[in-house]
């Protein structure tokens, strides 16, 4: 889908993009911005995603030869569009920032060609900066980046509001902690914590085998609103993450914060950028044992639970909004806008 207007200016998206976000922008920039949209849902085979990545930068560089100014919020969008305009086009006055920015190393030939491919992109005169959510991963970036030094920017991440109501009766009178989200989870370790305790888990993500245990139950098929209906009436979230170096669970943890819920989450950088433990979430390294001792004082204080439940919805209003967002992004932009 794709929203036009007279401009030059561009938001490559695969998700709905928030109309605040992009008011925000325009508001900011003092210029109007065409949206494009390409959405593949995760329910589509994993072929048609990957293909999705590639072919939908390079129909826009095909497509929109006079873009100036993007901002890719699906980052390879952003990355591949870099990689073509610097091998195949050639256009001088491109200028790219890039959102979400999230690098996970691959193994063999395949992940040395992936990397090769993601540095050439990003240190590459056309894109100028590049969005991390987390604070501590501008100077991990950097490091694993070198030749991009300078180009990453923290910034917290914002969420629309959501004042549906989702509420499910007898899903609420289940007591379970929740767990969604398929980047940098560890559900292994997940698993495992609730495999010996009585308290129950949904996970809500696909090609996780059924584990056999009666208190946990995985959800293959669980998207949009449908994840946000158990979320919604969850006791509380479960945020596992596997590598502490990238930043991750986010769009998760505020979400859950706008509908109140109470948080326990691995301790990361990313975490950190956002949380304080015992105020805003319990946070804790991955050890089987300290997250049960954690879901049991979840569980059993009552006093926590609602004050942590009161505070982070409140919280998820005033520091995490989509409109905030769009306002940091459109300023970091036209730091290094193409004139």
């Amino acid at each position: 889908m794709e929203q036009k207007c007279n401009s030059d200016n561009y938001i490559l998206s695969d998700a709905d993009t928030p109309a605040d976000f992009t008011a925000s922008i325009e508001s900011v920039t003092h210029r109007p911005w065409n949206v494009i949209e390409r959405i593949v849902p995760m329910s589509k085979a994993k072929i048609r995603r990957v293909l999705g990545f590639y072919l939908t930068p390079l129909s826009f560089m095909l497509k929109h030869p006079n873009a100036r100014n993007v901002i890719a919020w699906q980052q390879f969008f952003g990355i591949l569009a870099a990689f073509f305009n610097r091998y195949i086009f050639h256009r001088r006055n491109l200028s790219i920032t890039i959102m979400t920015f999230i690098y996970q190393p691959k193994n063999g030939l395949a992940g040395k060609l992936y990397y090769k491919m993601i540095n050439s992109a990003i240190s590459s005169k056309y894109v100028k900066s590049i969005i991390v959510f987390a604070r501590n991963e501008v100077e991990h970036y950097e490091r694993i980046f070198p030749k991009a030094k300078g180009k990453f920017h923290f910034v917290k991440l914002g969420i629309p509001v959501d004042n549906c109501n989702y509420y499910d009766p007898e899903l609420a009178s289940n007591d379970y902690f929740f767990a969604t989200g398929v980047s940098n989870r560890d559900y292994n370790f997940l698993i495992d914590v609730f495999s010996g305790i009585k308290a129950k888990l949904k996970i809500a993500c696909p090609n996780i085998p059924n584990t056999g245990q009666e208190n946990i139950e995985v959800l293959d098929n669980c998207f949009k609103n449908d994840m946000k209906r158990y979320l919604y009436n969850c006791k509380a979230v479960a945020i596992p993450l596997k590598d502490l170096n990238v930043s991750s669970g986010q769009l998760v943890f505020i979400q859950a914060m706008q509908f109140g819920k109470p948080i326990i989450i691995s301790d990361s950088g990313s975490t950190r950028s956002y949380l304080e433990n015992n105020v805003d979430a319990i946070i804790l390294p991955n050890n089987v044992e300290l997250w049960r001792e954690g879901i049991e004082k979840l569980l059993n204080d009552n006093n926590m639970y609602e004050t942590m439940s009161d505070h982070n919805r409140k919280r998820a209003l005033s520091d995490f909004s989509i409109a905030g967002l769009g306002e940091k992004i459109g300023k970091i932009a036209m730091l290094y806008e193409s004139v």
